[in-house]
């Protein structure tokens, strides 16, 4: 593995020292494949993928902020209740996940990947437990390719961290950010920001009527 100082891993990731050193204080199984070396530490330059703003979510102010100014915003966009966006937002959800490819893949291919992930789960676990799964793809602003953000609801609670970890094994290759979904750490809304078109995103499940989510993604 390959290792840069500080300065040159500045310039690799493009981010300012304080930002690297907050990031690794917010990772810490990543800072302990950092080294000393001569009295200074050395960062793999590997870890520069993990740099993309998207990953960083806690640098990403809509997506973290938990005041109430957000609150009433999210409230305030959330005004139509017919709108697709309305209907997920009322619905539980376990899980706010992120996967950032290793590869560089385009929407077709991310999409591929989340419909793939999500009949895995359903063919291990769908006699156990109702799932529902949101997956929207997007471009990274620092690199090429795409990433998904995806909401993933387990109703069986005594399934929900075997699930989870059977999505980070899915996708063990890649880097992938999970979270305990919060209604108002803007998780739908900032997925649905954009609006919904063609391939860029998916709803799966296998309760789907009782959900009243019976919308058709007609892209495929």
């Amino acid at each position: 593995m390959k290792y840069e100082n500080i300065k040159e891993f500045i310039i690799t990731t493009k981010r300012s020292k304080s930002k690297i050193y907050r990031f690794y204080q917010k990772n810490e199984d990543l800072f302990t494949e950092t080294k000393m070396k001569n009295g200074k530490r050395i960062f793999p330059i590997d870890h520069a993928r993990y740099f993309d703003s998207e990953i960083m979510f806690d640098e990403n102010k809509l997506l973290r902020q938990e005041n109430q100014s957000m609150k009433n915003l999210i409230d305030c966009c959330l005004i139509d209740k017919d709108s697709l966006q309305f209907r997920l937002w009322q619905l539980d959800w376990s899980f706010f996940i992120t996967v950032a490819y290793k590869l560089e893949r385009d929407k077709k291919s991310c999409f591929k990947q989340m419909h793939g992930l999500y009949e895995h789960l359903e063919n291990k676990y769908g006699d156990a437990t109702a799932l529902r799964l949101f997956f929207t793809s997007e471009p990274f602003t620092n690199r090429k390719g795409y990433h998904n953000h995806l909401v993933l609801d387990v109703a069986n609670k005594k399934l929900r961290q075997e699930i989870l970890a059977e999505v980070q094994n899915y996708f063990s290759y890649d880097r992938v950010d999970v979270g305990i979904y919060d209604l108002y750490k803007a998780g739908i809304f900032y997925m649905t920001k954009e609006g919904t078109m063609t391939e860029d995103w998916d709803i799966l499940g296998n309760n789907l009527k009782n959900d009243g989510l019976q919308y058709d993604n007609k892209s495929n």
